[in-house]
């Protein structure tokens, strides 16, 4: 073979070879730009999703100190009761950790009989040998949000607890 004729067969091959590599290595940083994306938006969703489970225990903890810590009263089970039909709060928080925050508590309350409580009613406090009504039982339900649009997060918690005529 000629030196010329070796050149002549070897001719293109350089060109096509280096639109490959650089087709596969712009394939190869698409995918990974899209992985580092997907890995931003999913450690910001978990992290939006533990505020929200915080900002729903935290709103669950304030009830249940407005029920049984309240100091504008004594405790007894009619005053609480009365707290918790009344308690139908929203929280917005603004403390670091928790901005953008909110909780809405619900509380429900239900005597032993598992009927409605009535704090209006005072027969229901007296403890007498035929009163089945000697205890209440409470449900709070604390919804907690956190985030916008796609990145928005909601948990809910519930808590119980009861108190019995002393």
């Amino acid at each position: 073979m000629y030196p010329n004729q070796c050149v002549k067969n070897q001719r293109g091959f350089l060109m096509p070879l280096a639109i490959f590599i650089l087709v596969v290595m712009s394939l190869f940083a698409l995918v990974l730009s899209r992985n580092t994306v997907q890995t931003a938006t999913s450690s910001t969703q978990e992290m939006t999703n533990v505020q929200a489970f915080y900002a729903a225990e935290s709103g669950a903890q304030s009830a249940m100190n407005t029920l049984f810590y309240s100091t504008s009263s004594t405790l007894t089970r009619q005053s609480v009761d009365s707290r918790c039909v009344g308690l139908n709060t929203t929280y917005n928080y603004t403390v670091p950790g928790l901005n953008a925050c909110s909780a809405v508590v619900t509380c429900s309350c239900q005597y032993q009989d598992a009927s409605t409580c009535a704090p209006a009613t005072a027969a229901n406090y007296v403890a007498t040998t035929t009163t089945t009504k000697l205890s209440s039982t409470y449900q709070i339900v604390s919804v907690g949000t956190c985030g916008s649009g796609n990145l928005r997060s909601v948990r809910t918690i519930e808590a119980g607890s009861f108190l019995e005529q002393e």
